[in-house]
Protein backbone atom coordinates (compact mmCIF):
# COMPACT_ATOMS: atom_id res chain seq x y z
CA UNK A 1 0.00 0.00 0.00
CA UNK A 2 2.73 2.33 0.53
CA UNK A 3 4.20 1.91 -2.57
CA UNK A 4 0.84 2.46 -4.40
CA UNK A 5 0.67 5.99 -2.63
CA UNK A 6 4.13 7.03 -3.42
CA UNK A 7 3.25 6.56 -6.72
CA UNK A 8 -0.02 8.29 -7.00
CA UNK A 9 1.61 10.90 -5.18
CA UNK A 10 4.05 11.06 -7.69
CA UNK A 11 1.35 11.29 -10.57
CA UNK A 12 0.00 13.81 -8.50
CA UNK A 13 3.15 16.20 -8.57
CA UNK A 14 3.70 15.45 -12.43
CA UNK A 15 0.42 16.62 -13.36
CA UNK A 16 0.73 19.66 -11.11
CA UNK A 17 4.36 19.89 -12.85
CA UNK A 18 2.89 20.56 -15.89
CA UNK A 19 0.37 22.67 -15.30
CA UNK A 20 2.90 25.11 -13.17
CA UNK A 21 5.13 24.83 -16.35
CA UNK A 22 2.36 26.35 -18.55
CA UNK A 23 1.46 28.73 -16.14
CA UNK A 24 4.84 30.15 -15.85
CA UNK A 25 5.36 30.11 -19.78
CA UNK A 26 2.11 31.75 -21.09
CA UNK A 27 0.08 33.44 -18.50
CA UNK A 28 2.77 34.80 -14.73
CA UNK A 29 6.63 35.50 -15.37
CA UNK A 30 7.16 36.25 -11.88
CA UNK A 31 8.02 32.89 -9.70
CA UNK A 32 6.35 34.32 -6.66
CA UNK A 33 2.37 34.84 -8.08
CA UNK A 34 1.36 31.06 -7.42
CA UNK A 35 2.88 31.15 -4.04
CA UNK A 36 -0.07 33.89 -3.17
CA UNK A 37 -2.68 31.14 -4.62
CA UNK A 38 -0.64 28.66 -2.75
CA UNK A 39 -1.21 30.10 0.76
CA UNK A 40 -5.33 30.41 -0.25
CA UNK A 41 -5.25 26.84 -1.08
CA UNK A 42 -3.71 25.45 1.54
CA UNK A 43 -5.63 27.98 4.32
CA UNK A 44 -9.15 26.11 2.88
CA UNK A 45 -7.60 22.58 3.38
CA UNK A 46 -6.50 23.60 6.58
CA UNK A 47 -9.45 24.97 8.02
CA UNK A 48 -11.68 22.12 6.46
CA UNK A 49 -9.02 19.25 7.80
CA UNK A 50 -9.79 20.93 11.52
CA UNK A 51 -13.52 20.57 11.06
CA UNK A 52 -14.13 17.74 9.75
CA UNK A 53 -11.19 15.38 10.88
CA UNK A 54 -9.71 18.21 14.14
CA UNK A 55 -5.92 17.80 15.08
CA UNK A 56 -4.75 15.63 17.58
CA UNK A 57 -2.20 17.03 20.38
CA UNK A 58 0.83 17.99 19.35
CA UNK A 59 3.88 19.72 22.45
CA UNK A 60 4.28 23.04 21.04
CA UNK A 61 7.98 22.55 20.05
CA UNK A 62 6.67 19.74 18.02
CA UNK A 63 3.41 22.12 16.24
CA UNK A 64 6.70 24.58 15.14
CA UNK A 65 8.33 22.03 13.26
CA UNK A 66 5.15 20.84 11.99
CA UNK A 67 4.42 24.77 10.81
CA UNK A 68 8.07 24.87 9.80
CA UNK A 69 7.76 22.39 7.38
CA UNK A 70 4.90 24.49 5.70
CA UNK A 71 7.74 27.03 5.61
CA UNK A 72 10.39 25.03 4.39
CA UNK A 73 7.58 23.98 1.44
CA UNK A 74 7.38 27.57 0.16
CA UNK A 75 10.65 28.28 -0.12
CA UNK A 76 11.69 25.23 -2.01
CA UNK A 77 8.65 25.73 -4.17
CA UNK A 78 10.26 29.26 -4.72
CA UNK A 79 13.44 27.61 -6.12
CA UNK A 80 11.62 25.35 -8.05
CA UNK A 81 9.19 27.76 -9.99
CA UNK A 82 12.61 29.92 -10.63
CA UNK A 83 14.08 26.30 -12.08
CA UNK A 84 10.77 26.12 -14.09
CA UNK A 85 11.23 29.69 -15.81
CA UNK A 86 14.49 28.59 -17.29
CA UNK A 87 14.59 25.40 -18.70
CA UNK A 88 12.57 22.29 -19.72
CA UNK A 89 10.06 20.69 -17.35
CA UNK A 90 10.79 17.22 -18.10
CA UNK A 91 14.84 18.17 -17.29
CA UNK A 92 14.15 20.22 -14.34
CA UNK A 93 11.74 17.49 -12.15
CA UNK A 94 14.58 14.47 -12.78
CA UNK A 95 16.93 16.69 -11.49
CA UNK A 96 14.54 17.28 -8.56
CA UNK A 97 15.70 13.68 -7.39
CA UNK A 98 18.66 14.94 -6.19
CA UNK A 99 16.73 15.19 -2.64
CA UNK A 100 16.53 11.11 -2.85
CA UNK A 101 20.38 11.76 -2.03
CA UNK A 102 19.77 14.02 0.96
CA UNK A 103 16.82 11.95 2.36
CA UNK A 104 18.89 8.86 2.21
CA UNK A 105 21.79 10.82 4.12
CA UNK A 106 19.37 12.26 6.32
CA UNK A 107 17.60 9.43 7.53
CA UNK A 108 20.74 7.19 8.45
CA UNK A 109 22.10 9.89 10.37
CA UNK A 110 18.69 11.05 12.37
CA UNK A 111 16.25 8.36 12.02
CA UNK A 112 18.71 5.60 11.94
CA UNK A 113 17.70 4.03 8.76
CA UNK A 114 20.50 2.49 7.10
CA UNK A 115 20.52 0.38 3.88
CA UNK A 116 22.38 -2.42 2.71
CA UNK A 117 25.13 -1.81 -0.65
CA UNK A 118 22.89 -2.62 -3.21
CA UNK A 119 19.95 0.00 -2.32
CA UNK A 120 22.82 2.50 -2.19
CA UNK A 121 24.20 1.71 -5.76
CA UNK A 122 20.44 2.10 -6.73
CA UNK A 123 20.93 5.89 -5.19
CA UNK A 124 24.37 6.13 -7.75
CA UNK A 125 21.88 4.95 -10.66
CA UNK A 126 19.29 8.10 -9.50
CA UNK A 127 22.31 9.96 -9.67
CA UNK A 128 23.63 9.15 -12.95
CA UNK A 129 19.77 9.56 -14.52
CA UNK A 130 19.32 13.07 -12.87
CA UNK A 131 22.74 13.79 -14.58
CA UNK A 132 22.01 12.59 -17.81
CA UNK A 133 18.66 14.64 -18.29
CA UNK A 134 21.12 17.29 -18.32
CA UNK A 135 23.17 16.70 -21.12
CA UNK A 136 21.79 18.15 -24.74
CA UNK A 137 22.19 17.47 -27.96
CA UNK A 138 25.87 17.70 -28.45
CA UNK A 139 26.46 15.79 -25.78
CA UNK A 140 27.88 18.22 -23.40
CA UNK A 141 26.57 18.58 -19.86
CA UNK A 142 24.75 22.05 -19.03
CA UNK A 143 24.88 22.72 -15.28
CA UNK A 144 23.26 26.04 -15.56
CA UNK A 145 21.22 28.18 -13.29
CA UNK A 146 18.45 26.00 -12.81
CA UNK A 147 20.86 23.11 -11.83
CA UNK A 148 21.60 25.12 -8.57
CA UNK A 149 18.04 26.16 -7.78
CA UNK A 150 16.52 22.76 -7.80
CA UNK A 151 19.56 21.78 -5.63
CA UNK A 152 18.02 24.54 -3.59
CA UNK A 153 14.84 23.06 -3.88
CA UNK A 154 16.01 19.24 -3.16
CA UNK A 155 17.85 20.51 0.22
CA UNK A 156 14.60 22.16 1.71
CA UNK A 157 12.33 19.43 0.46
CA UNK A 158 14.26 16.38 2.06
CA UNK A 159 15.21 18.24 5.28
CA UNK A 160 11.05 18.36 4.84
CA UNK A 161 10.29 15.28 4.70
CA UNK A 162 12.58 13.93 7.57
CA UNK A 163 10.40 16.42 9.82
CA UNK A 164 7.30 15.26 8.90
CA UNK A 165 8.76 11.42 8.87
CA UNK A 166 9.57 12.19 12.54
CA UNK A 167 6.27 13.95 13.92
CA UNK A 168 4.35 11.20 12.61
CA UNK A 169 5.51 9.37 15.52
CA UNK A 170 3.81 12.25 17.50
CA UNK A 171 0.42 12.28 15.53
CA UNK A 172 -1.57 11.26 12.92
CA UNK A 173 -1.14 12.31 8.86
CA UNK A 174 -4.12 14.52 9.22
CA UNK A 175 -3.02 16.51 12.08
CA UNK A 176 0.79 16.92 11.04
CA UNK A 177 -0.79 17.88 7.21
CA UNK A 178 -3.14 20.59 9.46
CA UNK A 179 -0.27 21.67 10.94
CA UNK A 180 1.92 22.45 7.79
CA UNK A 181 -1.17 23.88 6.06
CA UNK A 182 -1.23 26.54 8.17
CA UNK A 183 2.66 26.95 7.94
CA UNK A 184 2.16 27.17 4.40
CA UNK A 185 -0.33 29.97 4.78
CA UNK A 186 1.76 32.59 7.13
CA UNK A 187 5.05 31.88 5.15
CA UNK A 188 2.68 33.10 1.87
CA UNK A 189 1.54 35.97 3.77
CA UNK A 190 4.99 37.92 3.16
CA UNK A 191 4.94 37.14 -0.80
CA UNK A 192 1.08 38.14 -0.62
CA UNK A 193 2.00 41.77 0.39
CA UNK A 194 4.25 42.46 -2.11
CA UNK A 195 3.06 41.10 -4.85
CA UNK A 196 -0.77 41.05 -4.41
CA UNK A 197 -1.11 43.89 -7.03
CA UNK A 198 1.10 42.20 -9.58
CA UNK A 199 -1.10 39.06 -8.98
CA UNK A 200 -4.26 41.42 -10.13
CA UNK A 201 -2.87 42.97 -12.83
CA UNK A 202 -1.96 39.35 -14.25
CA UNK A 203 -5.71 37.80 -13.61
CA UNK A 204 -7.01 41.28 -15.49
CA UNK A 205 -4.99 40.80 -18.12
CA UNK A 206 -5.36 36.62 -19.03
CA UNK A 207 -8.21 36.55 -17.31
CA UNK A 208 -9.73 34.00 -13.76
CA UNK A 209 -7.91 30.88 -15.87
CA UNK A 210 -4.55 32.14 -14.16
CA UNK A 211 -5.86 31.53 -10.96
CA UNK A 212 -8.27 28.49 -11.79
CA UNK A 213 -5.21 26.86 -13.35
CA UNK A 214 -3.02 27.79 -10.28
CA UNK A 215 -5.32 26.78 -7.92
CA UNK A 216 -5.80 23.51 -9.53
CA UNK A 217 -1.97 22.73 -9.98
CA UNK A 218 -2.12 23.40 -5.67
CA UNK A 219 -5.03 21.13 -5.43
CA UNK A 220 -3.34 18.60 -6.87
CA UNK A 221 0.11 19.37 -5.12
CA UNK A 222 -1.77 18.81 -1.82
CA UNK A 223 -3.61 15.48 -2.73
CA UNK A 224 0.09 14.41 -3.70
CA UNK A 225 1.62 15.53 -0.25
CA UNK A 226 -1.80 14.02 2.23
CA UNK A 227 -0.72 11.02 0.07
CA UNK A 228 2.91 10.92 0.89
CA UNK A 229 1.85 11.45 4.01
CA UNK A 230 -0.23 8.29 4.74
CA UNK A 231 2.96 6.64 3.17
CA UNK A 232 5.21 7.97 4.93
CA UNK A 233 3.16 6.90 8.01
CA UNK A 234 3.58 2.74 7.35
CA UNK A 235 6.48 2.78 5.64
CA UNK A 236 10.49 3.92 5.57
CA UNK A 237 10.71 6.98 4.84
CA UNK A 238 13.77 5.94 2.88
CA UNK A 239 12.11 3.74 0.61
CA UNK A 240 8.76 5.83 0.21
CA UNK A 241 10.92 9.24 -0.95
CA UNK A 242 12.51 6.59 -3.43
CA UNK A 243 9.81 5.87 -5.11
CA UNK A 244 8.93 9.55 -6.22
CA UNK A 245 11.30 9.10 -8.17
CA UNK A 246 8.54 7.60 -10.52
CA UNK A 247 7.55 11.14 -11.35
CA UNK A 248 9.51 12.02 -14.25
CA UNK A 249 7.69 9.10 -16.33
CA UNK A 250 4.85 10.95 -15.78
CA UNK A 251 5.93 13.86 -16.79
CA UNK A 252 7.83 12.72 -20.15
CA UNK A 253 4.68 11.12 -20.76
CA UNK A 254 2.61 14.52 -20.20
CA UNK A 255 5.02 16.37 -22.33
CA UNK A 256 6.06 13.87 -25.29
CA UNK A 257 2.04 14.09 -25.97
CA UNK A 258 1.14 17.56 -25.34
CA UNK A 259 3.81 18.61 -27.72
CA UNK A 260 2.42 16.53 -30.39
CA UNK A 261 -1.14 16.78 -29.80
CA UNK A 262 -1.84 19.82 -27.71
CA UNK A 263 1.46 21.39 -28.69
CA UNK A 264 -0.34 25.43 -28.20
CA UNK A 265 -0.53 24.12 -24.50
CA UNK A 266 3.12 22.97 -24.14
CA UNK A 267 5.52 22.40 -26.58
CA UNK A 268 9.19 21.56 -25.68
CA UNK A 269 12.12 20.05 -27.69
CA UNK A 270 11.07 15.98 -28.45
CA UNK A 271 13.66 15.05 -31.41
CA UNK A 272 15.10 11.51 -31.84
CA UNK A 273 18.15 12.13 -29.88
CA UNK A 274 16.63 14.23 -26.97
CA UNK A 275 13.69 11.20 -26.20
CA UNK A 276 16.69 8.54 -26.32
CA UNK A 277 18.86 11.14 -23.76
CA UNK A 278 15.52 11.49 -21.34
CA UNK A 279 14.11 7.62 -21.57
CA UNK A 280 17.95 6.52 -21.30
CA UNK A 281 18.17 8.84 -17.94
CA UNK A 282 14.83 7.69 -16.97
CA UNK A 283 15.64 4.14 -17.28
CA UNK A 284 18.23 4.94 -14.89
CA UNK A 285 16.31 6.01 -12.33
CA UNK A 286 14.02 3.32 -12.68
CA UNK A 287 16.35 0.85 -12.29
CA UNK A 288 17.92 2.88 -9.41
CA UNK A 289 14.26 2.67 -7.41
CA UNK A 290 13.97 -1.01 -8.24
CA UNK A 291 17.51 -1.60 -6.21
CA UNK A 292 16.51 0.67 -3.05
CA UNK A 293 12.95 -0.12 -3.06
CA UNK A 294 13.89 -4.19 -3.46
Amino acid sequence: MWAILSVSAALCWATSNIIDKTVLTKWVKNPSLPIIISGTAWLVFGVAIYFIKGLSHLSPLNAFLAMLTGAFSIVGWLFYLKAMQIQEASRIVPLSNLSKVFVLILAAVFLGEILTPIKYFGVFLLIAGAILISINRSFKISFGKAFWWIVLTAVFYSVNTILIKYLLNFADYWTVFGYKCVGIFISALPVAFLYFGELAKTVKRHGKRVVIAMAASESITALGILLSFIAMSIGYVSLVNSLYATQPLFVLLFTVLLSVFFPSILKEEISKSTIFLKVLAITSIVLGVILVTS
